[in-house]
């Protein structure tokens, strides 16, 4: 263009950056703008929104924090925006707290909605204190916080537990106006979930006194808390005054409902709704399913389990891990090895891989079988299968431990021992009194010393066991001389 006396302007250069931009070539969009700055071409907004966009798109937002020069009056709030979402999406969230403060420090015009990002994003790697501060410079910089900067807020006081501040918060947004009903239905959330039932019913009567509409989501955060808490007619009128006012529950609302009742032992009821469900057009899952199947185990009818099954496979339902694994616990409750196994083939054959849940439920099986052996080599299929045991692994072990033959209990703990296992406190005392019920303190003593040795912490109970162990080596010490 030069060479035919085409003057360049910042438009030319703002098409070339874009060009760049568009392909994903980045260094090269920051090479044309550097180069359009050499001469003496002013980038406009649009410059900055382009570049902005792409780094948005193509992840490029990091390497422009430090770009003190693009802190310029040029600088929209769109574009500011647009990159701090991009490096909260990355969660590179010190980037995005930098490039916030340079934009004030530099005069950059600045909207409530890339602080609320940052907010969300702070609350969300529960940093409430960073998130609070924010909030503080929110207020300080004159800007107007929205209601999605509180709703951010009071989500991160509620995962946290801190109930009292979310409702100080909650208060002081009915007090300034604000639209209330998301704030409202976290909070509700949030009690029924810490178990807190009177908070919740508050919470929700403080709805009906200001006049709030309540719609299908606080309709369902209610429903599902009372039926956790087995309120189920409670949550079984919410559900019918629900339906009255014209809200369309969806598979979430019905399955709260159905697992409560289910819990309830009302399988009729459930059965009931679980048709209602289909005559309204909606079509249950694999999780409606697995909610009927576990009542029906949890009241030992495993007749009607295979038939549910037959219904599901009709309606193009995949039996999933849980479905086998409810199963299989109840036949191991029954005592009927034969059909657990039967459904473990069934499982293994579907190509439905066992899970820690799976490994667990045999184990406890064996155990109460008394089948030690079979149970040690289930641990060593664990390890095969890259299946890390968990707590309930680790306690059920031990409980069969303690019930068995001493010298078999010794080498399986060992084995514990060296795949880190660390018991719980319960789970420790139960092992440790039964060495000493059994006139064996010294090896109470020598389990305690190599839990102690890998910084295992001995609190009331445990102490007086060990020191239970100590005494009894001391009346007789013909112990010291067992093995």
């Amino acid at each position: 263009m030069a060479q035919v006396g085409i003057q360049v302007n910042t438009i030319t250069f703002n098409v070339l950056i874009d060009g760049y931009a568009k392909s994903g070539q980045m260094h090269q969009a920051s090479a044309a703008y550097r180069e359009m700055q050499a001469r003496g071409l002013v980038p406009d907004s649009c410059t900055f929104n382009i570049i902005a966009a792409r780094a948005h798109k193509f992840r490029y937002a990091a390497q422009l924090v430090h770009d003190h020069d693009m802190f310029s009056s040029h600088m929209s709030a769109d574009g500011l925006d647009m990159l701090v979402c991009r490096l909260c999406w990355d969660h590179r969230l010190d980037d995005a707290w930098e490039l916030r403060l340079g934009a004030i420090e530099q005069g950059v015009p600045l909207r409530v909605t890339g602080f609320n990002a940052l907010i969300a994003a702070y609350n969300k790697e529960g940093l409430h204190e960073e998130a609070s501060e924010l909030y503080r410079i929110i207020n300080k910089l004159g800007l107007t916080p929205s209601s999605s900067t509180f709703n951010y807020l009071i989500m991160g006081l509620c995962n946290q537990v801190r109930l009292d501040e979310a409702q100080l918060l909650l208060e002081h947004m009915v007090s300034k106006g604000y639209c209330l009903s998301t704030s409202f239905t976290i909070c509700l959330d949030a009690y029924f979930r810490d178990g807190n039932a009177v908070g919740a019913l508050k919470c929700w009567d403080d709805m009906g006194k200001i006049d709030l509409q309540t719609d299908f989501i606080a309709f369902s955060a209610y429903i599902n808390g009372r039926s956790r808490l087995d309120y189920v007619n409670e949550a079984y009128q919410a559900f019918a005054e629900m339906t009255s006012r014209g809200i369309v529950p969806n598979n979430i609302t019905y399955n709260s409902i159905i697992s409560a009742l289910c819990k309830a032992g009302n399988m009729t009821e459930a059965f009931k709704l679980e048709q209602n469900m289909r005559q309204s057009g909606l079509v249950p899952d694999i999780y409606t399913s697995n909610i009927l199947i576990d009542g029906l185990c949890r009241e030992g009818k495993l007749k009607m389990v295979d038939n549910l099954l037959l219904d599901m496979c009709s309606n193009g339902l995949t039996p999933d891990t849980v479905t086998y694994n409810t199963i299989i616990n109840a036949y191991c409750r029954a005592q009927d090895m034969n059909s657990a196994m039967n459904f473990m083939n069934k499982m293994l054959v579907a190509g439905c891989e066992p899970d820690i849940f799976t490994y667990n439920i045999w184990m406890h099986s064996l155990y109460r079988n008394h089948m030690l052996n079979q149970a040690g080599k289930l641990l060593d299929e664990l390890v095969a299968v890259d299946c890390s045991p968990n707590s309930v692994t680790y306690n059920t072990l031990m409980d069969g431990i303690c019930s068995d033959v001493l010298d078999r209990a010794m080498i399986l703990t060992g084995r514990l021992i060296k795949m880190a296992f660390k018991p719980n406190t319960i789970t420790l005392n139960v092992f440790l009194s039964h060495f000493c019920k059994q006139g064996f303190g010294n090896r109470a003593l020598m389990w305690a010393e190599k839990l102690r040795e890998d910084s295992y912490v001995f609190y009331g109970a445990t102490r007086n066991i060990i020191d239970w162990a100590r005494r009894e080596m001391e009346d007789d010490p013909r112990l010291t001389t067992r093995t």
